[in-house]
């Protein structure tokens, strides 16, 4: 980890709020190189069901850098990728995937490995090499305001609380 992380995550958390203020769901996402914001976004899913926080912080680092070359960037987001997400993170080639709140049903990480998939490497120029993922930090302030909007399928104790509905 490093020290800029916690920072970063912070500011995605605080897109999400103002995600779920503005009307949509819950999710924030940037993309950070050399200590610099290349791109950032809220969610706006429920106007175009692909513009994922991420897609949209993505695409603005692409237009803003002028290539699809983003080795040595970190995405940050307040949760973890999708699966489209993290095609799209292994596609721009980030070396790093920085996330809070986990995903055990939908995630890019922890459901579907896309993020550590080795053999996407395989088939450059299409994907880079896999990136470093840290999962976890700030999960507990990310996952107020996923409560808060409704969300209970993701964060760690989401499979729990999955067991729970089925039992009542």
């Amino acid at each position: 980890m490093k020290g800029e992380d916690l920072k970063f995550v912070k500011d995605c958390i605080e897109l999400s709020a103002r995600s779920v203020a503005a009307g949509d769901a819950p999710f924030g996402s940037m993309v950070v190189l050399n200590g610099e914001i290349i791109g950032a976004s809220e969610n706006n899913a429920s106007a175009k069901v692909s513009d994922h926080a991420e897609v949209i912080a993505l695409h603005q680092a692409h237009e803003k850098m002028g290539h699809s070359n983003l080795v040595g960037a970190t995405l940050y987001s307040n949760c973890e990728p999708c699966p489209m997400c993290a095609f799209m993170a292994r596609e721009y080639k980030v070396s790093r995937v920085v996330y809070a709140l986990r995903s055990p049903f939908m995630g890019g990480h922890s459901k579907w490995n896309i993020m550590e998939d080795d053999e996407l490497q395989h088939f450059p120029p299409f994907f880079g090499p896999k990136p470093e993922v840290i999962g976890g930090l700030l999960e507990p302030e990310a996952k107020k305001i996923f409560d808060e909007f409704g969300l209970w399928m993701f964060g760690e104790d989401s499979k729990d609380e999955l067991e729970r509905r089925i039992k009542t």
